[in-house]
């Protein structure tokens, strides 16, 4: 065992008793492939789940791309030089990765980045799609790693933004704000938008650690699920305390008639080896 080992496990020793522990700081592919044949192995396993999903769209019409390996490669490289490697509350490889190839394939004129924090995610999908115009809104842009001169960061939810420039235009919305999923679903069908990424859109038995008080929910899944029933109580745990939250069966059925189709991209967490709850695709009915 190492000092540091060593160290770290004493120290836990001692403020265990108070519900904490240390972890190393640690970093995606901190550990990885260094072998070329076994890393282009990946990146290959990676674009054989991806392709058949992008072929075989609905919910957008998707741009071919011809070389996807290589596209996945280029972006490993890319995000090993990034700033956003961090596992800690980051938009991780897998993710940014799905962020990149969606924006590639789509090819919007404008996206709507609604949670910026660090700025993982507005660098991945302006890495995707530099042509489109990148609006990034987060109510606290202090956490921000990298200004891109391509993206405009706004301090203030994506509500405020005036979409009639862009009357006509292909837009797309990434919606990981930890606020309250059927709300912006609502929202996006209000003001127009046919396609929405969700980040974090945990199942009804993932959910407690991603509820932030209950601010965070429901999730599009639970807009989803008909056998939550009206009134009653969901409770769960979170940091030993007991949250609740009563269920409110007109206004989930009003979200989910906002939405038209929707699926989950294909999980690349047995790739990787990072885990990640694979993101939720809606596209949308529009409001008259």
């Amino acid at each position: 065992m190492s000092w540091r080992s060593a160290l770290l496990r004493s120290v836990n020793g001692v403020i265990g008793a108070a519900g904490w522990q240390l972890q190393p700081r640690s970093f995606d592919f901190d550990d990885r492939l260094e072998s070329p044949t076994h890393l282009a192995a990946m990146h290959g396993a990676m674009a054989a789940q991806i392709a058949p999903w992008l072929e075989r769209q609905t919910l957008f019409v998707a741009k071919p791309l011809p070389d996807l390996t290589a596209e996945i490669a280029t972006f490993y490289a890319a995000f090993l030089d990034s700033p956003f490697r961090r596992q800690l509350g980051e938009s991780r490889y897998n993710n940014c990765l799905w962020l990149h190839l969606l924006a590639r394939s789509i090819e919007p004129d404008l996206i709507i980045d609604s949670g910026t924090y660090t700025g993982a995610s507005s660098w991945a999908l302006s890495r995707g799609a530099p042509a489109a115009k990148v609006a990034s809104f987060d109510i606290d842009l202090s956490n921000l790693k990298l200004r891109l001169p391509t993206v405009t960061y706004v301090e203030a939810d994506w509500t405020t933004f005036d979409l009639a420039p862009y009357a006509g235009k292909k837009i797309l919305v990434y919606f990981d704000d930890h606020v309250d999923q059927a709300r912006r679903l609502l929202e996006a069908r209000a003001r127009g938008i046919p396609l929405a990424i969700f980040d974090d859109d945990f199942t009804l038995g993932a959910f407690p650690a991603m509820a932030h008080d209950g601010a965070a929910l429901p999730k599009v899944e639970f807009v989803l699920d008909e056998t939550l029933r009206d009134g009653d109580e969901i409770v769960w745990r979170n940091r030993g305390q007991l949250a609740r939250w009563r269920i409110d069966r007109g206004y989930l059925d009003r979200a989910r008639a906002a939405v038209r189709a929707t699926e989950r991209v294909p999980s690349t967490s047995l790739v990787t080896g990072i885990h990640q709850t694979p993101y939720r695709i809606v596209s949308l009915h529009h409001d008259g």
